[in-house]
C-alpha cells in the first residue's frame, strides 16, 4: 500500500516541489493550504505530515499543539521560521523533525522516509504487547503509551518513543548521540541539537525519580545514560 504525506503549505510552488520529490520514492501527497483544511484532510489518514508554520489562518505551532492532544502521526516541520528557539519549541510540543526553508530536497526526502520507516517498525512490532516498567512509569510498546501509576498518559510521538525505547533496552549503558541518531534513522551531525531536544522532552515528561535525580543523565562529550532499573512485564 502506498504511503501518503499530508503537505500543509500555502505556497503552490513549494507544494509542487515537495510532492514531486516525495513521488520519486513512491509517496503520494495530499494538500492543505490552511489550518482548517489540515483538519479536514486528516480524515484521509495520511502517514506523515509536512507542516509549514506560517499559514494564512493559523500558527503552525498551535496546530501542532492541538494535534498532539489526540494524534501521534509523525510531523516534520518545514518552515522559514527556523531559528533555534522555534526549532526547540517545535520539538518540545511534538514535532519529530525540523528542516528550514530552503533545504536540500534529498535531505527532506531522507528525513520523511526515516519517519515512515520508524512508524512502520513500531506498527510491525505492536503484536509483541511488551510492557516495560521503570520507577512509577510503564511504557507499552504496543500502544506507544506511557502510564504513570496505571493512569493513561499522552501517546508519545514516534521519535520520542524510539529514543525512550532505546534507553529502556539499554539501562545504565552509555548511548552516544551518534547511536541515538541511528535509532532515529538520521545522519549524525555533531552540532545538530535535535537529539538533545528530544531527550529534554522525554525528561520533562518523566520528571524526577523518587530520590530527586533525573532518569536520563548527560555524559559530557559522550551522550546519555538511562539510570533506573527496567522490568519487563510480559
Amino acid at each position: 500500500m502506498r504511503q501518503i504525506a499530508l503537505i500543509v503549505e500555502d505556497d503552490p510552488g513549494t507544494r509542487h516541489v515537495l510532492s514531486a520529490t516525495l513521488a520519486t520514492a513512491g509517496i503520494d501527497s495530499i494538500f492543505a493550504e490552511t489550518g482548517a483544511a489540515m483538519w479536514r484532510r486528516l480524515e484521509e489518514k495520511p502517514d506523515v505530515i509536512i507542516l509549514d508554520l506560517s499559514l494564512p489562518d493559523a500558527d503552525g505551532l498551535e496546530l501542532l499543539r492541538q494535534l498532539r492532544q489526540n494524534s501521534d502521526i509523525p510531523v516534520l516541520i518545514h518552515s522559514t521560521r527556523s531559528d533555534e528557539i522555534e526549532r526547540i519549541i517545535g520539538i518540545e510540543i511534538g514535532a519529530d523533525d525540523f528542516l528550514p526553508k530552503p533545504c536540500n530536497m534529498r535531505e527532506l526526502l531522507a528525513r520523511t522516509r526515516g519517519l515512515l520507516r520508524r512508524t512502520q517498525r513500531i506498527t510491525t512490532t505492536r503484536g509483541e504487547q511488551r510492557r516495560l516498567r521503570f520507577g512509577n512509569w510503564t511504557l507499552d510498546t504496543a500502544s506507544r503509551e506511557l502510564s504513570l501509576n496505571g493512569a493513561k498518559a499522552t501517546p508519545l510521538g514516534v521519535s520520542a518513543f524510539a529514543l525512550l525505547a532505546a534507553f529502556l533496552e539499554h539501562p545504565f549503558e552509555p548511548l552516544s548521540r551518534e547511536h541515538l541518531s541511528r535509532v532515529l534513522k538520521r545522519e549524525y551531525i555533531p552540532y545538530d541539537r535535535i537529539i538533545d531536544v528530544h531527550v529534554s522532552q522525554i525528561r520533562r515528561i518523566l520528571g524526577l525519580q523518587a530520590d530527586g535525580s533525573s532518569f536520563i543523565k548527560t555524559l559530557r562529550s559522550q551522550g546519555y545514560v538511562f539510570i533506573a532499573e527496567v522490568e519487563s512485564l510480559t
